[in-house]
Formats: structure tokens, C-alpha cells, sequence
């Protein structure tokens, strides 16, 4: 399927020149336009398989720009992923593109309605706005001052399924998404990621090290929730292949956990530790409570009583190592400290 689209578009790029040509089947349908025997204009229709079309017009007349105008009924994420320009691929002509989708089909589980996609491309993206009438998606790349650094805007309402078709990760379910960023080009730019109200999914490789961990959470383990956390943040850079994350932290209940790591994006191997425990909470009460006082703390200031682990990928295998109880010590210590900083500006989740 992809190869038979993607054919389509070769062909688009590749005319320079041409009679006039129509092309006909039961699924396909193309028309070149021509004047003074220059290619200037073409129009298709294409039904790619049961669950994608396109149809649409490619615009040549302006020698600076490539403009598509395009419409489909349904289209599946994947197949625009594949389509939409990527900054890795250099060309002298600006490409514009307005797309029209009636259904846009993220999963199988989930689908929007009435999306628009707008992009200025030349070398890297000048602008690039998807969102749906709904307002369920929105992303936005847009100028920042004229220089070279643009602005980035995202909001999901369903953060798990957005996560799972981005590749960044397929264990978390439900939850909404923000993200705040900046961005030079795809080997250079930097973001904040905040999730909230979401749960891990059964079955995922972090919910053993969530539950051996949270033992401490009084309220998940009444409430049976310990896989649903209230809030996530996390700065994410990118640097060529490489994709940094750097004291993140995650809360829920009366626990949390921070982590910093990278992930080579081409390789997929990736590197990750951090710390789990429940004493961010119990910061301003601990000193009234002289069993968590003297058992779960020492020297609170400087070092913590909790849960240390690691998650590696190395060649596609995942593997977790969680070190219960063990002291932590200064450095990641003052991760934690961020997420007191968090709680005090957010009055509702500290509560």
C-alpha cells in the first residue's frame, strides 16, 4: 500500500515536461495539465486500498513552490506519516500542503473527524498546523520573532493513543497531553511534555517495578488504582540521533518517581534510570510522624530511603532492574526536589 501511494507522488516530483495524459482504472484516476507544453498542473483520485483515498490537485504554475490541495473520506495515520515531508530530505522548492480528512484513523480503537492539515515545507517545516474540529488534536509549528527557532504547541485528549503512534511509548492509556517547546529542524529541537490523569496499561513492562514499588501508597492500594498517576512532566531535547530526557518526574497517590535518560533514534537502544518513593509527600508532615521520620529518612536534606532501577533497550530486548530500599544519593535526591517545587505552584495536586 505504501509503495503503490508513495509511486504516486514519485511520479508527481519526477515530470517535468509532458503531453497531455489521463490515466483511468477502477481505482485510480490521474490527469497531467499542461501549457505550452510544461507540466503545470495535475489532478488525481486515488482509492489506495478499502480504508484510504486521496484525492486532489498538485499546483506547479509558481516556479518557487509546489502547492498539494488534497481531500480524503478516510486515511490512516501511518499512510500520512509516510507521505507529509520529512527534514531530512532537501529540496529547492517550497512544498505546501492542505489536506481535508474526513476520518483520520489513529488506531482502531481511536478516530478523528474533520481534520485539518496545513504545512509550509522548504528543508524543514515553517509552519505546520493539525487539529481537528473537535478539538480532540491540535499541533501547531509556527515563526517565532523571523529567526530560525519556531514555536511548538501540542495538545492531545487522548494522550495514549497520540504516545503510541509517535513511538514514544505504548504503556500508557487514557490521559491528556501538552507539550511546550521549540524547534530548529528534526535533528534540533526541545520540548516539555506534561501528561495528566492517565494509567500504565495491564501487562506492560513497567507495571511490575510500579507495583513492587508503590507499597508505600496508602491510597492506591485501598483505592486498587496503582497504576493511575495524576501527572507527568518531561523535558525532552533532541540532538541529531540522539533524544534526552532529563529529570522528568512522575506523581500519583502519595508516590512518584523521577528518571533521566536518551534514546538513539535510529539505533532504538535506549538508556534510563531513576528513583521511586513516597517522601516528596510527606515533606511537610514527616517531622510529625516519627515512624517514617526515623525509619523512611536519613538526613532528608541529602538522601532519601527508596526505590532505585534502570530500564534498558538494547536490539528490541527491555529490561528493568529495580533496587528496593536502597539509599539514594545526593545527585538524584535533587531530582525530587523538583517535584516539591511543582506541588507548591499547583495547589490542587499537592492537596
Amino acid at each position: 500500500m505504501l509503495i503503490r501511494n508513495s509511486l504516486i507522488f514519485i511520479l508527481i516530483f519526477s515530470f517535468a515536461k509532458a503531453q497531455n495524459f489521463e490515466y483511468k482504472n477502477d481505482d485510480f484516476d490521474l490527469e497531467f495539465l499542461t501549457d505550452n507544453n510544461e507540466l503545470n498542473f495535475i489532478q488525481f483520485k486515488h482509492e489506495i486500498d478499502e480504508n484510504n483515498d486521496v484525492t486532489g490537485s498538485l499546483d506547479l504554475t509558481n516556479t518557487g513552490s509546489i502547492t498539494f490541495s488534497l481531500k480524503s473520506k478516510n486515511i490512516e495515520y501511518e499512510l500520512i506519516n509516510n507521505l507529509l515531508p520529512k527534514n531530512s530530505k532537501k529540496t529547492n522548492k517550497k512544498i505546501i500542503v492542505n489536506w481535508d480528512i474526513e476520518n483520520f484513523v489513529i488506531s482502531k480503537n481511536y478516530k478523528l473527524h474533520d481534520v485539518s492539515i496545513k504545512a509550509v515545507y522548504k528543508g524543514k517545516y515553517d509552519e505546520l498546523s493539525i487539529s481537528d474540529k473537535a478539538k480532540e488534536l491540535e499541533f501547531l509549528i509556527y515563526p517565532k520573532n523571523n529567526n530560525d527557532t519556531s514555536k511548538v504547541y501540542g495538545y492531545a485528549k487522548n494522550a495514549g493513543e497520540i504516545l503510541a503512534i509517535r513511538n514514544i511509548t505504548k504503556d500508557i492509556t487514557g490521559g491528556t497531553l501538552q507539550i511546550n517547546g521549540f524547534y530548529s529542524s528534526r535533528e534540533k529541537h526541545n520540548s516539555i511534555m506534561k501528561v495528566k490523569d492517565f494509567s500504565i496499561r495491564d501487562g506492560s513492562k513497567f507495571e511490575n517495578l510500579i507495583k513492587s514499588t508503590r507499597f508505600f501508597d496508602v491510597i492506591s492500594v485501598i483505592k486498587d488504582s496503582q497504576n493511575e498517576f495524576s501527572y507527568m512532566e518531561v523535558p525532552i531535547s533532541q540532538e541529531g540521533d540522539i533524544t534526552k530526557v532529563k529529570d522528568a518526574f512522575v506523581i500519583g497517590g502519595l508516590v512518584g518517581f523521577t528518571f533521566s535518560g536518551d534514546v538513539n533514534r535510529v539505533s532504538k537502544n535506549s538508556n534510563f534510570d531513576g528513583f521511586y518513593g513516597p517522601l516528596y509527600l510527606f515533606d511537610k508532615y514527616i517531622d510529625d510522624i516519627p515512624l517514617f521520620n526515623n525509619l523512611l529518612t536519613n538526613n532528608k536534606n541529602e538522601s532519601l530511603l527508596g526505590a532505585n532501577f534502570s530500564v534498558t533497550r538494547n536490539e528490541g530486548e527491555t529490561s528493568v532492574t529495580v533496587n528496593p530500599l536502597s539509599i539514594v544519593t545526593p545527585g538524584k535526591t535533587k531530582r525530587i526536589f523538583k517535584i516539591f517545587d511543582f506541588l507548591k505552584r499547583d495547589k490542587d495536586l499537592s492537596q
